[in-house]
């Protein structure tokens, strides 16, 4: 299970003790806690990885509270996310298709 705090960092299980996974800032998702590195994903209607840009396919579709692999919101979804918005379920879908 995935935490996200009001802060955008996002950890493994809780955040009480834990070191966090990924960072969210603005439409970028980055690995570990801060953002001075590349992005690990880009979220500009769908999830991309890294910058994304006009000739990259989409890592993951984001639709409601479901997030889907590839360019389709057919089939299962590969998560499910209650609360949080459109981010949160990119960054669940970064941590099951990229970490």
């Amino acid at each position: 299970m995935l935490t996200i705090d009001n802060d955008g960092l996002v950890y493994e299980g809780t955040p009480v003790f834990g070191v966090p996974i990924m960072n969210i800032s603005g439409e970028r998702i980055y690995k570990g806690s801060s953002s001075w590195s590349a992005p690990v994903a880009t979220v500009s209607g769908e999830c991309y990885e890294g910058v994304g840009g006009l000739l990259s396919a989409p890592l993951a579709i984001i639709s409601g509270e479901q997030a889907y692999q590839g360019t389709s919101t057919f089939g299962a979804p590969i998560a499910t996310i209650k609360s949080g918005g459109r981010m949160s379920a990119a960054a669940a879908a970064v941590y099951l298709l990229l970490m």
